[in-house]
């Protein structure tokens, strides 16, 4: 493919310092390839008991969920393709497999104008959180939320601070086990942390392999 993916539009030459496993992975949407990657969680779910229901009361949206464990088990696809003004996007599926129940997230990112990655999250698509990306000295991925919106139809809402979580993304390669390492807390302004994922998984680039992924539910209205 003649595109950058949605890391190197946003991150340019700094895409250079990175390590070199973490490039090559961020690196997969433009080269065409979709991802399998699976792995075990630490713990994944609200950071706190009682925000427990709350969590649950959104689950059927597919963004978050309110399940709490640990040694979770992790299916992620990543599925890159274009939207309807043809700039590239990647659509991504996590399952997070429960003891009693199996939880689905999903979302695409595109690179916005402003710098910012924007992630639509939920199956209708329905949040949006923008993201300013980084570099670590160790070479790490990172990623923080500057602001949230609701879409209701075509109209974005945005969502003011203190009904909204920043979150916080941090990827990196981990040489002991050969396998890439996440760690994603939603912090909020008054309550503090109050959701969160973390562990690592094994990532298999699938050269041309697109179109065995199911994208039916990406919404193209943005």
């Amino acid at each position: 493919m003649a595109h950058r993916s949605v890391y190197q539009a946003l991150l340019g030459d700094r895409i250079e310092l990175l390590q070199p496993e973490l490039s090559h992975y961020v690196g997969g949407a433009a080269r065409g390839e979709a991802g399998l990657g699976r792995g075990v969680y630490e713990f994944a779910g609200p950071s706190k008991t009682w925000l427990v229901p709350l969590f649950a009361a959104i689950a059927r949206a597919d963004a978050l969920f309110g399940e709490r464990g640990r040694g979770v088990g992790l299916t992620v696809v990543n599925v890159p393709h274009a939207d309807a003004h043809g700039r590239l996007c990647l659509s991504s599926t996590r399952s997070f497999a429960f003891a009693e129940v199996t939880r689905t997230m999903q979302d695409t990112m595109l690179a916005g104008r402003d710098g910012l990655l924007h992630d639509f999250l939920g199956k209708t698509r329905l949040l949006e959180v923008s993201l300013r990306l980084s570099v670590s000295p160790e070479g790490w991925l990172r990623m923080r939320s500057v602001g949230t919106w609701l879409w209701l139809g075509r109209v974005r809402i945005p969502v003011p601070r203190i009904f909204s979580a920043r979150v916080d993304l941090l990827e990196r390669w981990d040489a002991e086990t050969a396998s890439q390492r996440v760690d994603v807390t939603l912090t909020h302004p008054v309550f503090g942390r109050v959701f969160e994922y973390r562990g690592s998984f094994v990532y298999d680039h699938r050269a041309g392999s697109v179109d065995d992924v199911d994208t039916a539910r990406i919404d193209r209205r943005y």
